[in-house]
C-alpha cells in the first residue's frame, strides 16, 4: 500500500489532511502538529512532508515547527488527491521502464 493510499483510504487521515489543506488555502497557515498526529505513523508523516515540502507547497514556520506556511508553489486549486500524491502515484504506475519497452517492441 502506498503512502497515498494509507492516507486516502482511512477517513480520519483523509479528513485531517483535507482540513490542513483548507487551512492553508484560507489562512496561509496550517496546524502541522494536528495533521501529523492524526497520521500517527512516522514513515507516513515523513513521506507526506517530503512530498509537500519537495513540491514547494508548504514550508515549516521559522518560529514554530508545529505550524506550516504556504510554500512558494502552493496553488489554491490543489485537490486533496493531488496534495496526497495520487496524481504522481497514478503516473508512476502507468509508466513503462526501458526494460519493458524492449520486450514489447515491434518484431
Amino acid at each position: 500500500m502506498t503512502w497515498t493510499e494509507r492516507i486516502l483510504e482511512f477517513p480520519v487521515r483523509a479528513a485531517a489532511v483535507d482540513e490542513f489543506l483548507r487551512e492553508l488555502k484560507a489562512k496561509g497557515t496550517g496546524d502541522l502538529n494536528a495533521v501529523l498526529t492524526t497520521l500517527n505513523e512516522s514513515g507516513l508523516c515523513r513521506q507526506a512532508m517530503d512530498h509537500w515540502i519537495g513540491r514547494g507547497w508548504i514550508v515549516p514556520a521559522p518560529n514554530s515547527p508545529l505550524i506550516a506556511l504556504r510554500g512558494p508553489a502552493f496553488a489554491r486549486e490543489l485537490s486533496l488527491h493531488d496534495f496526497c500524491g495520487e496524481w504522481e502515484e497514478a503516473e508512476e504506475s502507468v509508466s513503462i521502464t526501458p526494460e519493458e519497452s524492449d520486450t514489447h517492441g515491434d518484431s
